[in-house]
């Protein structure tokens, strides 16, 4: 398997806090996830309330290692109330495996229905590829494989073999996250360092398809932030200024992962689904794409720097502000921690 790191940006001392008011042109903050839904609490008319919860997992349940108990009791909660609640992760791993990680955080049957992730329809797309070989008696696919995956990854599982040299490779693979990133490189900006590029400088030259298993260009994990295989598909695509490889990615905000979910939630339409997430690049302007509405969660996620400046610092409209002319991406709500 072959790591990967990330280009820095020089470090740029963070600001003083500073108070921040709250602009009526800002997405509404919400107190708790009752005022979305539970009758008599100030929430939306029966036929507007949302009828399915599609929720995220890093950032808003949990940081990779600890659960965050106030979100495990607003999902319980919303499941009290006959709400479903299905997790929609951009993870690389297979959502059996992401339900088995987190069930040692104490996440478990009381706070979702099912799970859908990145990971698990990318490895369906790789075995449909791969099983043509196995049932014809020939040597698998050989998979040249980016990133890093805790608790490493499925390609022998769907029927590949992997490799760490681009000429011996019929196909890319990309699992996990990369290096730290710098909070200082703004979002969109990321970007592989140059061994890295090298190696998909040659993986295009020989044009194989890539497949990105997790479509996230940034995650943070137990507070520290690192860039996700998705920053790859833009480097691949045009190595050096020239044309590249095929990409395919897998997860949000791609549509065939909220799909999944909507499926698991008892085919709920788009618009009566509430998507709650903590990246605007993926769960909420994928879920705004298919017309669900959308909670950013802000504390513990992939843009916290920007949302809460200084040390504990509070959610910060100037900062909720400039992402959204940043990314030209608007939540439909935004709450610190989500909770009941």
């Amino acid at each position: 398997m072959t790591g990967a790191g990330l280009q820095r940006a020089a470090s740029v001392p963070s600001p003083a806090p500073t108070p921040c008011l709250w602009p009526d042109g800002l997405p509404p903050r919400v107190a708790g996830l009752r005022a979305l839904l539970a009758p008599g609490q100030g929430a939306p008319a029966a036929g507007s309330r949302p009828r399915a919860l599609l929720v995220d997992v890093w950032g808003v349940l949990t940081d990779g290692t600890r659960a965050f108990p106030k979100a495990l009791e607003a999902l319980a909660a919303a499941r009290a109330l006959g709400v479903p609640v299905v997790l929609v992760s951009n993870t690389s791993r297979r959502s059996g495996e992401l339900a088995a990680m987190l069930a040692v955080q104490g996440i478990g049957e009381t706070h979702f229905d099912a799970i859908v992730t990145g990971g698990e329809l990318a490895f369906h797309h790789v075995r449909a590829l791969s099983e043509p070989r196995r049932l014809e008696g020939r040597p698998p696919l050989t998979a040249l494989v980016l990133g890093h995956q805790p608790g490493g990854h499925w390609a022998a599982a769907a029927g590949l073999a992997a490799t760490d040299d681009p000429d011996a490779a019929d196909l890319v693979l990309g699992v996990g996250i990369l290096g730290e990133l710098d909070e200082a490189v703004p979002c969109g900006q990321e970007r592989p360092d140059a061994p890295t590029l090298e190696i998909l400088r040659r993986a295009a030259v020989r044009r194989l398809p890539m497949i990105l298993t997790n479509a996230d260009r940034r995650v943070r994990l137990a507070g520290r932030l690192h860039a996700g295989i998705g920053i790859l598909a833009d480097a691949y695509r045009a190595p050096g200024g020239r044309p590249g490889g095929s990409v395919t990615v897998f997860g949000k905000p791609g549509r065939a992962v909220f799909g999944a979910g909507l499926a698991l939630a008892g085919r709920v339409p788009p618009r009566e689904a509430l998507m709650i997430g903590d990246t605007l690049t993926t769960d909420i302007a994928g879920a705004a794409a298919l017309g669900a509405r959308t909670l950013l969660v802000s504390r513990e996620g992939s843009h916290a720097a920007t949302l809460h400046p200084g040390p504990g610092g509070a959610l910060c409209a100037g900062g909720l502000a400039g992402l959204i002319e940043e990314t030209g991406i608007r939540p439909d709500h935004v709450m610190e921690a989500l909770k009941w």
